[in-house]
């Protein structure tokens, strides 16, 4: 699926898991291209789901939030694909396949 549908879906997604499961922040990569599209997704879909009141959102470059680093490695193990995959695993505590 191209970057530019999957973005969004998985955006949906995410918010959806997080909101339900307390979570209180969201720190996405800095991309200065999405960053205006990623806000008004963000703040519509948080106000259709309800309750996401004091929910907070930002965009930081990669050296500002290392927690970064982690999905950024994961990613990439899954894309490289064999053993990688396995070695990735423990970091991994389920993957949603989103179509729409």
């Amino acid at each position: 699926m191209p970057d530019k549908k999957a973005r969004p879906l998985c955006l949906e997604r995410l918010l959806e898991d997080l909101v339900a499961g307390g979570a209180s922040k969201l720190v996405l990569e800095s991309d200065e291209s999405l960053q205006q599209s990623d806000r008004r997704l963000i703040a519509q879909h948080l106000k259709a789901l309800g309750g996401a009141d004091g929910f907070q959102y930002m965009h930081c470059k990669a050296h500002e939030e290392p927690l970064l680093w982690v999905s950024d490695a994961v990613a990439w193990c899954h894309q490289k694909g064999g053993d990688w995959i396995r070695k990735a695993s423990p970091l991994v505590q389920k993957i949603v396949f989103c179509e729409r």
